[in-house]
């Protein structure tokens, strides 16, 4: 099964936004079965529409898209939660990201964040974080770690994997993936030579491919992968590639 594990919607579509609809087009054409999808909030902070745009794509495409919300507890944390509530009790996502570092919070804030996150693994739903070094302090690997110590069953998307700007905190991120097994390491915005590295680390099962479309070329980032996984064992690209999110969403 080949996924796409970083793609984001916009209900707007407009400038780089897409919605649903573009995005099943470009797995077509380059024969990805399902894509993970969150909020594109477009920087409008207009989280709720996206996240109901995801639950409609869900809705007409369930064998196509796996569902996960956006929240914004800067906004307002009981709005936040609120939100949270509907998209795990009438949306049915299948987790919830959380960035910090576009919010401007930290991402285990015992006030902003971790309620949410409680929330989100009395649900049984996984939770990804952006982890960049464009908000190294805010969005850091050990604040994650301090999170699964609060709640090691739950899953973790580490969404960018420390890269997304230089100098990378990557070789600090697979460094924690070392002791925290329920973190999976997506390669969007990273640098190859450090996704191999956590590869060579950690093993294939940990490492999960995303494109960050729209904000990246989803086919120059599906090639790319070719070339970076090119001397990986059959198995192991096909982990990468989708296996290990199917492994992990029961697909």
């Amino acid at each position: 099964m080949r996924i796409d594990a970083d793609c984001h919607i916009s209900s707007q579509a407009r400038g780089r936004g897409i919605g649903v609809d573009e995005l099943l087009r470009r797995m077509d054409a380059l024969g990805l079965d399902r894509a993970i999808c969150w909020p594109m909030v477009s920087y409008t902070r207009e989280i709720a529409p996206d996240n109901k745009a995801i639950a409609d794509g869900y809705k007409a495409h369930p064998d196509r898209i796996i569902p996960f919300c956006g929240v914004n507890p800067l906004l307002g944390f009981d709005e936040a939660r609120d939100e949270l509530k509907r998209c795990i009790e009438e949306y049915g996502v299948k987790g919830v990201k959380i960035n910090g570092a576009r919010d401007g919070y930290y991402i285990d804030d015992p006030r902003l964040s971790l309620p949410l996150v409680q929330m989100s693994a009395e649900a049984g739903i996984a939770v990804a974080f952006h982890c960049g070094s464009n908000d190294f302090e805010r969005t850091h690997p050990f604040r994650i770690a301090k999170i699964s110590d609060l709640h090691p069953d739950l899953p973790v998307l580490v969404v960018h994997m420390g890269g997304s700007d230089k100098p990378t905190i990557q070789t600090a991120v697979t460094d924690f993936a070392a002791r925290y097994p329920t973190w999976y390491l997506i390669d969007s915005e990273t640098d190859y030579r450090e996704v191999l590295a956590a590869v060579s680390a950690l093993g294939a099962e940990r490492v999960c491919y995303g494109s960050d479309t729209p904000f990246c070329p989803t086919k120059f980032e599906y090639g790319m992968r070719a070339v970076w996984y090119q001397d990986l064992s059959e198995g192991d690209r096909a982990k990468i590639m989708g296996d290990n999110i199917a492994r992990l969403f029961n697909l």
